[in-house]
Order: C-alpha cells, then sequence, then structure tokens
C-alpha cells in the first residue's frame, strides 16, 4: 500500500509540474499577483479593511502557487522512497537467489 500512495504522489508531482510549466497558468498567477500588489500600493492608508482584503488575495495566490510547488517537492522524495524501496526489493530478491542455489 505504501508504494501505491508514493506513486500517487509522484503522480501529482507531475501533475503539478504540467500546471507550473503551462505558460498560460503562469502568466494569469503572475498577473494576479501584479495587479492586487498594484490594488494594495493604491490602497490609501486610512483603509485598512480594504488593504487587508488585497494582502489576503496577495497571500492567496502565493498560496496556490506554493502548494503546487510542495506537490513537487512531496512527489521528488516519493519518487526517491519508491527507487529505495525498489532497490531493497532487488536485494531481497537476490539473497534469495543466492540460498536457493
Amino acid at each position: 500500500m505504501e508504494q501505491h500512495n508514493l506513486a500517487a504522489e509522484v503522480s501529482r508531482a507531475k501533475e503539478a509540474e504540467l500546471l507550473l510549466s503551462n505558460p498560460l497558468l503562469a502568466a494569469a498567477l503572475d498577473a494576479i499577483e501584479s495587479e492586487v500588489i498594484s490594488q494594495w500600493e493604491a490602497c490609501p492608508a486610512r483603509d485598512k479593511e480594504g488593504r487587508e482584503l488585497v494582502w489576503q488575495l496577495f497571500k492567496t495566490s502565493k498560496k496556490f502557487r506554493n502548494l503546487l510547488l510542495g506537490h513537487i517537492e512531496t512527489g521528488k522524495l516519493a519518487s526517491e522512497n519508491l527507487r529505495r524501496i525498489e532497490q531493497e526489493s532487488l536485494r531481497q530478491r537476490a539473497l534469495r537467489k543466492l540460498k536457493l542455489a
């Protein structure tokens, strides 16, 4: 079951990489962040509620990108764990063959 979960993590990482490498999505995220920063800068100091709302939008857009990056990093770890499990399995099979010989 662990291998199944690790494989799912690797699959999610590949999907996240595809999303982040998509020029349209990257441009949209950059545009959102740029627009939100412009709105935040233009917001009067006395409009604390408006500034807070715009700041939350900015943090949300960053969170979206960081969630995808997190899936990529988790997938890298999962891939390494799968490789390690595979190597251990190969070693165990080789040992069994030696014992049977």
